[in-house]
């Protein structure tokens, strides 16, 4: 359950810098704690691939 609120806490930490203009190195590290916490639920963490497709998708920062 810990790790399912983290996840939501992070995620919700994305949405709030993408708002706010947050340059996107600080939404790659929420993401990225979103990932660790999703990867402790299912016992898989894959950061660097799933930051490789979001982000070839989005202009985020710029």
């Amino acid at each position: 359950l810990e790790a399912l609120q983290h996840t939501d806490e992070s995620l919700t930490a994305v949405l709030t810098g993408m708002d706010n203009a947050v340059t996107s190195d600080f939404i790659a590290m929420d993401i990225r704690r979103a990932l660790h916490y999703l990867g402790e639920i299912t016992g898989e963490i894959t950061t660097e691939d799933l930051l490789d497709h979001i982000f070839s998708k989005f202009c985020i920062g710029k």
